[in-house]
């Protein structure tokens, strides 16, 4: 084996090692990460309750009894600009990011 052989070997050597810490490191701040988040779990579970079809239709029903039909739409306007946004976000999360996994 030549010295530019050993050399290589070595080096081949020390990336291994250096890529087995750097997935250990990553591992390590996913978890943290994970925990942290895991918290929100139940937020975001109310949250995609509150922004489904038949909660949307029941809340509808009940603005124009007690606002009128005038006041209900202009309130029906702004709170379906935030059921959009909710749900954008929600589905940017998507539903294995907000999961805990095994």
């Amino acid at each position: 084996m030549t010295s530019g052989e050993r050399d290589d070997d070595r080096r081949t050597a020390e990336l291994i090692m250096k890529s087995r810490r750097l997935r250990e490191d990553i591992a390590r701040t996913g978890s943290e990460v994970t925990g942290r988040l895991g918290g929100a779990q139940p937020a975001l579970r109310a949250a995609r309750t509150l922004t489904s079809a038949p909660v949307l239709l029941a809340a509808g029903a009940a603005l124009l009894v007690f606002s009128g039909p005038r006041r209900a739409l202009q309130l029906a306007s702004r709170g379906l600009v935030a059921v959009n946004l909710a749900r954008r976000v929600l589905g940017a999360l998507g539903p294995g990011r907000t999961r805990r996994g095994p």
